[in-house]
């Protein structure tokens, strides 16, 4: 079986940039051994029945039923353009990368496979947003000494420095209360107050709210184009015009999906052909169904419950800026998910989405991230002074035209790749899997332990009894403390079983930091040896079923699927993290005696953790004589009075 799939970039060199700017379509000739049906479960997570795409080879996933907190994932790419690519900085030379990749096939951005009218050239929607910043870089703004640009001919944007920056300046800074910092709270009490129910939740959470959020403002977009503002999903926030025109020319840059079904130009693991999403489902330990799970189930409900009810109001495809955009659909909400999770930020507490500043790249060299910061000015400075916002800080100097840059931060090969579509280099250096552990429903003291997480943990974020720790080489395949600390809750029973009483209820949370028992100590060590070979097996099973099909399977082809070979590289590292995980715990298995435990630990606290002798609670014995009593110090009539 012979698939079409874009190349994946992997970041890295320059070379392997600008190899990426013609668009090399690839073709390979593997993926014939995942082409059976892939069965798909009912699991419960949360609340009500989840039915889940699973493989029947995954039916003992190291990340079952993993939950998210700030469903933080999903990202893709443009055919027209690609606006985060990888990026060159002129004073380090240092390779950096983007968030989305350009893997079209085509030679310019003139040339085109499809009879549909092109949108106007990515030059001109860049002219224009830096020609409507002025008129808005007063409201929206408190410092912006960037502008958007192109950063080379090959179809990429970036934040370049209008002016000298010196090392720590603020180069960008937003207010919060900046009209055009979108939040979920944002969107849920005022752009979309009158379609979602107070209540809502998503299972993609406050990333997807924000996705709901864009589409209405490409809804609204697309209504005043065409003149028909009565097909907007909702009331249009009230703003100057030369916001809304910004807003407008913001929205046009943004990657485009075509609406024909035609994937395979996208190298986004949410547009990879089936088969590769497969490959990548057994790849790794953070799972890609879940994912997929997750926006389908929320843009089923919004169907169902809202979008379906009025497709005047709520279009299915819109026609804005020369293209057909998916709307009100599950094609539409996966794109808005993926601008969403690939242009925002997580700022002081809430995920952000900010025009202007979704546009910074990301660059390995770069140690900086945005942050929150006091920001001296501002909608309410006649008021307070100061106010808190969002701010770029420049790590280094730099010259008018230089590109702006910062770090996205620590995170996995998978995490990079689900959520920006690449994968830098800093994440092969440091390899990252991730472990899922849970409270087992069957388990008789279950609800003692939901009761332990919900209010006896942390105050501020209790608990959920679904939690998922990284594994990493940076401490020798030693878990993270929090990790075992779960592992051990999880655990407990039999003996143990009496930390579980309301008598203990405020202690044993912190009682977990510490070994319990060798019986608790064996059981946390032999299950996470457990889910870590599970994880193993399944990389092995993928292996060899790949290696088999590429074996028997005939072919002139002589490319290679950089899908696949991507996937193949994840599960080499994450292979490392597990084995090396593994080798500890079996370390650990052998030296359960030498430890300490909760027994021990408590007679120590008593002073009763001492050898005993009845010389210690009898001091007089051998000078009175044998003849005493236990507790006795004198025998009867001994004593000496002087009357």
């Amino acid at each position: 079986m012979v698939l079409m799939a874009a190349a994946v970039l992997l970041a890295g060199t320059t070379t392997q940039s600008a190899s990426f700017s013609t668009g090399v379509v690839l073709v390979v000739a593997v993926n014939a051994a995942f082409t059976t049906t892939t069965t798909r479960s009912s699991t419960t997570r949360g609340v009500g029945t989840r039915i889940r795409r699973r493989p029947a080879s995954s039916s003992t996933s190291l990340a079952f039923g993993h939950e998210k907190t700030v469903s933080g994932w999903k990202r893709m790419t443009d055919p027209w353009f690609h606006h985060h690519h990888h990026c060159h900085h002129q004073s380090t030379q240092a390779a950096t990368s983007t968030r989305l990749r350009l893997a079209q096939s085509s030679s310019s951005s003139s040339s085109s496979s499809s009879s549909t009218t092109r949108p106007v050239d990515l030059e001109t929607a860049v002219a224009e947003l830096e020609a409507t910043l002025p008129g808005v870089d007063s409201i929206l703004y408190k410092t912006c000494k960037v502008r958007p640009a192109m950063i080379s001919s090959s179809h990429r944007l970036g934040l370049v420095a209008t002016q000298r920056i010196a090392k720590g300046d603020v180069v960008l800074a937003v207010p919060y209360n900046s009209p055009l910092v979108w939040t979920a709270d944002v969107v849920k009490t005022t752009t979309l107050a009158d379609v979602l129910p107070e209540k809502f939740s998503g299972w993609t959470g406050d990333a997807g709210l924000l996705a709901l959020g864009l589409l209405h403002e490409l809804a609204t977009a697309a209504a005043a184009e065409t003149g028909n503002s009565e097909t907007s999903p909702a009331k249009t926030p009230v703003r100057p015009a030369a916001v809304q025109a910004f807003v407008t020319v913001w929205l046009k840059i943004l990657p485009h999906v075509d609406d024909d079904d035609d994937d395979d130009k996208f190298s986004h693991p949410l547009f990879w052909p089936e088969d590769d999403q497969e490959i990548l489902q057994s790849s790794s330990t953070t799972k890609l169904y879940r994912l997929l799970d997750d926006m389908e189930e929320d843009a089923a409900w919004m169907t169902e419950h809202v979008w379906h009810k009025d497709r005047t109001r709520f279009p299915e495809t819109v026609q804005f800026g020369g293209r057909t955009y998916p709307c009100c659909s599950v094609r539409g909400f996966t794109w808005a998910m993926a601008m969403v999770q690939s242009r925002s930020f997580f700022v002081n507490g809430a995920l952000r989405l900010v025009p202007l500043l979704d546009l910074v790249n990301h660059d390995d060299a770069v140690e900086h991230e945005v942050r929150s910061g006091s920001i001296l000015g501002g909608p309410a400075a006649a008021l307070f002074g100061s106010i808190q916002g969002a701010q770029v800080v420049a790590d280094r100097a730099y010259q008018p035209g230089d590109q702006v840059c910062v770090s996205y931060g620590p995170k996995s090969a998978v995490d990079y790749l689900l959520e920006h579509g690449f994968v830098p280099d800093q994440c092969w250096q440091y390899p990252t899997a991730e472990i899922t552990l849970e409270v087992d429903k069957d388990d008789r003291f279950y609800d003692d332990k939901l009761d332990i997480l919900e209010f006896e943990t942390y105050d501020a974020a209790p608990m959920d009894p679904v939690q998922s720790f990284d594994l990493t080489l940076r401490r020798d395949g030693q878990p993270d403390p929090a990790l075992i600390q779960f592992a051990r809750l999880c655990q407990l029973g039999g003996t143990d079983a009496f930390l579980l009483e309301s008598i203990f209820r405020k202690e044993v949370w912190d009682f977990m930091a510490l070994p319990v028992s060798e019986q608790n100590e064996l059981a946390v060590v032999n299950h996470l040896m457990e889910t870590c070979q599970r994880a193993l097996d399944e990389f092995a099973k993928c292996d060899q079923e790949l290696a088999t099909t590429t074996t028997t399977t005939t072919t002139t082809t002589t490319t290679v699927n950089a899908n696949v070979e991507l996937c193949q590289r994840i599960r080499a590292s994450e292979k490392v993290v597990l084995e090396k995980t593994i080798a500890f715990l079996k370390r650990e298995k052998e030296a359960l005696d030498l430890k300490e435990y909760y027994q021990e630990r408590r007679l120590k606290d008593l002073g009763l953790d001492s050898e005993w002798s009845m010389e210690d609670d009898n001091p007089n014995v051998g000078s009175l004589g044998d003849d005493l009593a236990f507790g006795q110090t004198r025998a009867p009539g001994g004593a000496d009075y002087d009357w």
